[in-house]
């Protein structure tokens, strides 16, 4: 796999802005709500389609004001990255800047005073003072007690209901970035896998999927990529170690990255030995398991009907020997773990898939002394049924 044979169409950013705010401006009038007021990394590259530092110094750094009566929201950026935005989004037109000389908000721990008087000062020039205005749900408490101190008769109410229904379709110009983000993953989780053998270590392998990534043009990883070799307990598994490959081993590589703010992920495992019934068996159990879930997915099915026919049918391959926990995927976007969660029924809220939709389905299972057999995919729901987004070779 290479760029060049992803025909990726370019990313029309204004037309992606505008087309998040159209549905978070609904989101908005069906609660009553006059403003949103977003602060994360997620949210902001959602509603701005502009990329920021990402870590966790700026993780509240960023701030967006987007009213009722306007089509592009107000920016709040930290100061030093003004130029750029303009720049990049000329469509922007309103941009205070936020300071970091002599403001209590960019440090860590983060407090509350200089930021917060510029926001109010929007508001009132928008005379939203008295009105409902929603918050983003990771702004911090420290600021959100400012504004009901300094508004005292501002509405404030929470904004994760809107952000989560507006976010879990995702428009034509949202899928062109997925689309890259999967055609990098593959080519990250490809070169992982074809660095696996004897005697290399899990951090050797999770270096070379990151440097793929980078080298063709991810923001980012999804996370440190999850490199796990032999047998495993089923927590302390997060980090790649300095753990050796060893014969008999399963290695299974479970990563993706960012391109344009959104993410892909997807997960392969192979096994460093041959004649191996039992490995071979189990890895027969969880493709047919999730070859099940994408034939049912659909406009319409249920994510918890997803979870129930690759349970089932990983039960009946195995004998009953294998069987999922509540969890078997999950919804992709701007963030890692979005809706539709796809798990058990009466452990995930339910949702009818709609195309537009962006998941992954993830079946594992372990074989005890070998490792953890993991298969993932990546899914957008259309109007016939379900795209597969990531097309790396299952071979054991």
């Amino acid at each position: 796999m290479n760029l060049a044979d992803a025909h990726i169409d370019s990313i029309d950013w204004k037309a992606l802005v505008e087309l998040n705010c159209q549905r978070l401006r609904e989101g908005m009038r069906e609660a009553g709500v006059e403003a949103l007021i977003t602060s994360t990394v997620d949210n902001w590259r959602y509603i701005t389609g502009i990329p920021i530092r990402q870590s966790m110094a700026y993780s509240t750094t960023n701030l967006t004001l987007l009213a009722q009566e306007r089509e592009f929201p107000i920016l709040l950026p930290l100061g030093d990255v003004m130029g750029n935005i303009r720049n990049m989004a000329p469509w922007f037109e309103d941009i205070r800047p936020l300071p970091f000389e002599g403001a209590r908000e960019p440090q860590q721990p983060l407090g509350a005073g200089v930021w917060m008087q510029i926001v109010v000062q929007a508001l009132k020039e928008l005379k939203l003072e008295s009105r409902k205005v929603a918050l983003d749900p990771a702004t911090p408490f420290c600021w959100k007690d400012e504004l009901a101190t300094k508004l005292p008769r501002l509405g404030i109410v929470d904004g994760g209901d809107i952000l989560r229904h507006a976010r879990v379709i995702k428009n034509k110009e949202e899928q062109k970035a997925i689309r890259m983000a999967c055609v990098i993953g593959e080519i990250g989780v490809q070169a992982g896998l074809d660095a696996v053998d004897a005697g290399r270590t899990e951090a050797e392998i999770a270096a070379i999927v990151e440097h793929e990534f980078r080298a063709h043009g991810a923001e980012g990883g999804l996370s440190t990529p999850f490199v796990m070799a032999g047998d495993y307990p089923r927590v302390g598994r997060l980090c790649p170690t300095q753990k050796v490959v060893r014969h008999g081993d399963l290695v299974r590589i479970d990563s993706g990255c960012s391109y344009g703010g959104y993410f892909s992920d997807l997960s392969r495992t192979v096994f460093v030995g041959s004649g191996d019934k039992e490995v071979s068996d189990a890895y027969t159990c969880v493709y047919e398991a999730l070859m099940a879930g994408a034939r049912l997915a659909k406009p319409g099915t249920r994510n918890t009907d997803l979870h129930e026919v690759i349970n089932d049918t990983l039960q009946r391959l195995s004998g009953k020997r294998y069987e999922l926990g509540w969890f078997v995927g999950h919804g992709l976007g701007v963030g890692i773990h979005e809706d539709p969660m796809i798990g058990r029924r009466g452990r995930v809220e339910e949702f009818a898939m709609q195309p537009g939709m962006y998941f992954c389905l993830e079946p594992c299972v372990v074989v005890p002394g070998k490792g953890m057999i993991g298969l993932e995919d990546d899914y957008l729901i259309t109007e016939d049924g379900a795209e597969v987004l990531t097309r790396t070779e299952f071979h054991l």
